[in-house]
Order: C-alpha cells, then structure tokens, then sequence
C-alpha cells in the first residue's frame, strides 16, 4: 500500500521529557530498549559518586571522548521486562550504544565549533 506507515520501532529510543510541563527529565539521558521495555538513565560518574538502592540493576564503564580524556559512567535500569540473565547483554549493548551516540555528540559538537570559527 501506497499510504501504508511503518509502525516498527527502532531498537533504541531516548526518552524526551519536554511537554507543556517543561523539560520534566531535566536533561536527563533517559533510553529505552524497546524489544525489552527496559528504561535505563545514564550518569557521569564525578568527584559525587552516583548511589543507588542496591536492588537497582547498573553497570559502570568508562568513555573516552573526542579529547582524549577518559570518563566513568554508570547505566542504571529503571525497569525491565526482561530476565536477569538477559539483562546483562541488554546494558552491555546499551552502554555501546551510548558510546556510539557520545562519539556522535562530540563531533557533532566539533563541527558547530568549528563552522563558527570560519
């Protein structure tokens, strides 16, 4: 059919919390893995380490960006219809995912900065 909508979902979607309410995520990096229902939020991990109830499922990793410098981050699952024994693949493939969407972001950035400066 010539009008016919493709109704699949990606994969991967992040979470946008901007309404008539405001940003209610407040910038938050809020991903959701559709073929598991499974919502997760990103942190950096800084001098302020991230503490969660340790019923929260998460995961640590480390990111290095676009200036060379190395970055600790911290996945943790909000909710999940999958089981505990998918889980771990499913974080391992969103951690990649965000690392992928990162590289993105900081050339993304580069270039701006740099069509700025000519």
């Amino acid at each position: 059919m010539e009008n016919e909508i493709d109704f699949t979902l990606p994969e991967w979607v992040f979470l946008n919390g901007n309404s008539h309410l405001g940003d209610t995520l407040e910038d938050r990096d809020v991903l959701q893995h559709n073929e598991s229902f499974t919502i997760m939020e990103f942190f950096v991990v800084t001098d302020n380490p991230v503490e969660l109830d340790s019923s929260v499922k998460s995961k640590e990793f480390t990111y290095t960006n676009i200036l060379g410098e190395v970055e600790t981050h911290l996945v943790a699952v909000h909710y999940s219809m999958a089981a505990d024994f998918e889980l771990t693949g499913i974080l391992d493939r969103a951690i990649e995912f965000y690392k992928q969407f990162m590289d993105w972001e900081d050339t993304s950035l580069v270039i701006e900065e740099t069509s700025k400066d000519n």
